[in-house]
């Protein structure tokens, strides 16, 4: 499997870094060839917290010179799945820019997936409908409900927009308890890695949460 996946979102406080962590240590529990690439060139916590467990960079794709440096990556690693955690100021350079990476994935044969978190507020949901018009059938997009703002029925910007019925599906996130993530920020530490430093109670709360977060991406990966 070497698919081109990226975690989308459009703005910062949906989830897009631990939603990156998780994809990639849900592709390494299955055996998987992962690089990563943290879009995020101004505070790529992402990348600080792979970089022990996976092949890492960080690439500014603000311009279509960093678009082409990722197609340039995504054909030296014929093998492997790439995994982007994309700025939150990426949406519209993916829009002007993203074709570099369509036409890449087409002629390797490659799939791409786009995961786009989303919290409660309003432009959660038009930054996915700004990025939907750019790229809708180009390749497929899933909502990702984090649910660390709530549970899915208290999305209801998002539940009763059209978006819910344009995206391929919608993805329920669990949530993570603060202070393991506030562990695996303070230290940063990836999911796989993790659990050395931790008491048995914060070990069991990691465990479970890697599990349910698992099997809540293993539809769409």
């Amino acid at each position: 499997m070497n698919k081109i996946i990226f975690i989308g979102g459009g703005k910062g406080g949906v989830g897009k870094t631990i939603i990156s962590m998780t994809v990639v240590d849900t592709l390494l529990t299955r055996g998987e060839q992962v690089v990563f690439v943290d879009s995020d060139d101004s505070n790529p916590d992402a990348y600080k917290s792979l970089k022990a467990v996976a092949p890492s960079v960080v690439l500014n794709l603000d311009t279509e010179d960093g678009f082409m440096a990722l197609s340039n990556l995504i054909e030296s690693n014929p093998k492997a799945c790439i995994v982007v955690n994309t700025a939150a100021r990426a949406t519209k350079h993916i829009v002007k820019h993203g074709g570099i990476i369509i036409d890449t994935a087409n002629e390797l044969k490659r799939e791409i997936v786009m995961l786009w978190p989303i919290n409660r507020q309003r432009d959660s949901v038009e930054l996915l409908a700004e990025a939907l018009d750019g790229t809708e059938g180009e390749f497929a997009t899933h909502a990702v409900i984090n649910t660390y703002w709530g549970a899915p029925e208290k999305f209801m910007r998002f539940n009763n927009s059209n978006q819910k019925n344009r995206v391929t599906s919608v993805v329920v996130f669990p949530e993570l308890n603060d202070m393991v993530s506030d562990k695996l920020n303070d230290e940063r530490l990836a999911l796989s890695n993790a659990e050395g430093g931790m008491t048995i109670a914060e070990r069991s709360v990691l465990l479970r949460f890697r599990k349910a977060a698992n099997e809540a991406l293993n539809g769409v990966l």
